[in-house]
């Protein structure tokens, strides 16, 4: 298991650089629990070109709460299109006259949603998955060799 690494392409809990892969990463490409830099991903996504399940930043994509521009399942400050509105601290009632187009809205909303589900899975939290535990990855070192 390697702790702190720093490089091109850092993998380590703390991870600093291009292409930095681990639970906190830092750097252009990164990828990490919390991911901190341009086109960053992972969980938790701060920087330009954000993708994971909580981000912030410009052109951010998150499936719970996006900040910045971009989509998200709440909304955060900017010009994110909540897909679920924007997040409140109290609720809020509010009622349409249109079932029809509540039901169709409610569709659209859900599709995409699933849509961006899928994206942040396939882009973002698999390949992390496949880092974080990978034989020579974060947490696995590789084997020992005997000379």
């Amino acid at each position: 298991m390697r702790l702190i690494a720093f490089g091109a392409e850092a993998t380590g809990v703390i991870a600093i650089g291009q292409l930095a892969t681990g639970v906190l990463a830092i750097g252009q490409l990164a990828t990490g629990v919390i991911a901190i830099g341009q086109l960053s991903r992972g969980v938790v996504a701060f920087g330009q070109l954000s993708l994971g399940i909580v981000t912030a930043g410009q052109l951010s994509v998150g499936v719970a709460w996006a900040g910045g521009i971009g989509i998200g399942g709440t909304a955060g400050p900017g010009l994110v299109f909540g897909l679920m509105g924007r997040l409140r601290v109290r609720p809020h009632v509010q009622f349409e006259r249109a079932p029809v187009r509540r039901m169709r809205g409610t569709f659209v909303r859900a599709v995409l949603g699933l849509a961006v589900a899928a994206l942040v899975w396939f882009v973002a939290i698999d390949p992390l998955l496949h880092d974080l535990t990978r034989v020579g990855g974060v947490f696995r070192s590789p084997p020992h060799v005997l000379r």
